[in-house]
């Protein structure tokens, strides 16, 4: 038999009534066998069950309105050691080229661009080499002062990097976004590591349009990622990747467990499991924290 959580986390401060739930639950997976229940908060509750399936996943769990519902293994990876982050509309509520992209007055080419990579008709690494086509001959110094105070910290974000911090949590932030930013961000919670694209300029501090090196997508985050699970000596079944974006998700596919932050409903749907809180601390309820013990740690 495996052991698994069923985690509910409610959107009104409160846990829906959850008999009916696991009623039409045991419906769609006739093998299980509910053990026990724990009260983790005021609206978060796990609910402990046992399968003779290996695989149960996100796609055997039924939508709960005014909730989010999350299925993972019960196991000694539960609580995670190493937990990366994306950063635009993860960390941040804000998309950093779309700040950009005010300032240097290119917003209708800028999104006409995203809006083709989020079509399909063009990847994220020529997207952002036309986005960043746009910006040359910026100068970069006033350009960054002028965006920094601008990032606006998702609602629990440093205080759930705060509590991790104390469990001695490795903390890092892989972003498709630019460096500069990225470091200020992983300033400010205190995290480990970082890595964002870096934007080439010119003698004069000039931006020329162009992004050197390997520009940070999809696969450079899953390789990163379990990179940094050895660096730190960290079983990769105990790392977590969050994000918003289809590009975070092979880096949740190679981790213990990823969760899809108020994502769009396909990043939804293709990701391990998802918050759509207004509190990125709820994600300490899926590593199965309780809110007393939150309280202590803060």
């Amino acid at each position: 038999m495996f052991k698994y959580v069923l985690t509910f986390i409610g959107h009104d401060g409160s846990v829906p009534a959850l008999d009916a739930y696991l009623l039409k639950f045991i419906a769609r997976n006739p093998d299980v066998r509910f053990t026990e229940w724990k009260q983790l908060g005021a609206h978060a509750v796990d609910q402990y069950f046992t399968s003779e399936e290996e695989e149960l996943n996100q796609n055997n769990v039924l939508e709960y309105p005014g909730a989010d519902v999350v299925l993972q293994r019960d196991d000694e990876y539960r609580r995670k050691q190493l937990c990366v982050f994306d950063m635009d509309s993860t960390l941040i509520y804000q998309e950093v080229i779309e700040l950009i992209a005010a300032y240097a007055d290119v917003e209708p080419q800028v999104k006409a661009i995203t809006d083709r990579a989020m079509n399909n008709e063009i990847d994220f690494k020529a997207s952002l080499r036309e986005r960043v086509a746009l910006l040359k001959g910026l100068e970069v110094a006033p350009l960054y002062e002028e965006i920094k105070p601008k990032l606006l910290l998702t609602q629990g974000v440093a205080a759930l990097c705060r509590v991790l911090k104390r469990d001695g949590v490795k903390l890092a932030v892989l972003s498709g976004g630019f460096v500069p930013f990225a470091e200020f961000i992983q300033q400010q919670l205190g995290m480990d590591f970082c890595q964002a694209n870096s934007l080439e300029t010119d003698a004069d501090g000039k931006l020329t349009g162009k992004v050197l090196g390997d520009i940070v997508d999809g696969e450079v985050k899953a390789t990163t990622l379990v990179t940094l699970a050895q660096r730190y000596n960290i079983p990769v079944d105990a790392a977590m990747m969050v994000g918003d974006g289809g590009n975070d998700l092979a880096a949740m596919g190679v981790a213990g467990f990823g969760v899809a932050w108020n994502a769009k409903p396909r990043v939804q749907a293709m990701a391990p499991g998802k918050l759509n809180s207004d509190s990125l601390l709820d994600l300490l309820y899926i590593m199965g924290y309780t809110e007393q013990e939150i309280n202590e740690k803060l």
